[in-house]
């Protein structure tokens, strides 16, 4: 299996585990305000309908081996339903994720298009194996839940919070406006061993 088709696959299936609590929001249309924790977050509202472009990078194990798969990533979400390209590092489109109230789609050239009642099941069948994780529809925001408590902004500075099992840093932001601009996470997995994901987000829209 070539590079980019592991990081296609790679990819498209982590996207899906991020975005696998996302459906419930999706049928219901609305989200509940963030409540602020420092007054540079209470600046920020959380955006139901946003575009954003960047780069991703995901390190783990294979064969107790460490690997590496870089590429970009074009997200684009609103009340209806969210929409992912998953670029090579060239800035050739690998993948396509679609996700609505009605399903989840996993569409790439040449191949029949993978379709599931929801995104668990088609990580699964893209993986062969899952990576259980949920929030990117907030983190890429610079929102997050943790400990039980309510989704809140979190401060648009390095800090670093443990959320559904993922150690979550955000390393820098943009300041005008102000968003996360990286992210780093970090866990373990029984399939991939030590996994490591670095979001560059380049583009807010």
């Amino acid at each position: 299996m070539s590079s980019t088709t592991r990081f296609s696959l790679l990819a498209s299936a982590f996207f899906c585990a991020l975005l696998s609590t996302g459906c419930a929001s999706l049928n219901n249309q609305t989200k509940a305000p963030a409540t602020a924790v420092t007054s540079t977050a209470s600046t920020r509202q959380y955006q139901q309908q946003i575009q954003i472009s960047g780069k991703i990078s995901i390190q783990y194990q294979q064969a107790d081996k460490p690997q590496s798969l870089p590429g970009g990533f074009e997200w684009e979400q609103d009340a209806q339903g969210i929409r992912i390209n998953l670029l090579s590092p060239l800035g050739q489109t690998m993948a396509r994720i679609t996700q609505t109230a009605q399903g989840a789609t996993l569409e790439q050239d040449g191949k029949v298009p993978r379709t599931a009642r929801d995104l668990d099941q088609l990580l699964q069948d893209t993986l062969g194996w899952s990576l259980p994780v949920a929030g990117l529809r907030d983190w890429l925001q610079g929102f997050v839940a943790a400990d039980g408590k309510p989704l809140v902004a979190v401060k648009a500075e390095d800090q670093t919070v443990n959320t559904q099992g993922w150690k979550l840093r955000y390393v820098s932001w943009h300041e005008q406006p102000s968003f996360p601009k990286r992210i780093d996470l970090q866990r373990y997995t029984e399939q991939a061993g030590d996994v490591s994901i670095r979001i560059v987000v380049n583009e807010w829209k």
